[in-house]
This record gives structure tokens, sequence and C-alpha cells, in this order.
């Protein structure tokens, strides 16, 4: 059986994919700081997403389990 945490954390990487291609295919005009700040966040997506999910796998686990 597969560790709880490690599922978890690999849907989480899977969602934060996701998040980084939908992101990448939003336009921001060329004034401003948005671009930057729009790279800052599809790259934070792949790191937030399999955290989260390596702590909420094994919470997730436990209530399914009775």
């Amino acid at each position: 059986m597969t560790d709880p945490a490690v599922l978890g954390a690999l849907a989480g990487l899977a969602i934060g994919i996701a998040d980084f291609v939908a992101l990448g295919l939003v336009r921001t005009p060329r004034t401003g700081g948005s671009g930057l700040s729009l790279k800052l966040v599809r790259g934070m997506s792949l790191v937030v997403f399999p955290i989260v999910g390596w702590f909420a796998g094994p919470i997730v686990a436990s209530s399914l389990a009775g």
C-alpha cells in the first residue's frame, strides 16, 4: 500500500502542473508588472500544491478509512 502523503503530493503536483499550463494561456497587457507577477504565481503553484497535498493526503485518507 502506498503512503497517503506521497499520493497527496502526486495529486498536488498534477494540479500544480495543470494550473501552470492554464496560467500560461493567460494573456496580459504589456504595461505594468503583471507579467512578472503571473510568472511568479505560475512557479509557486508547482511548489505549493504538492506541499499542501503532502499534508492533506493523510488527513483525507484517515477520514475515508472510518
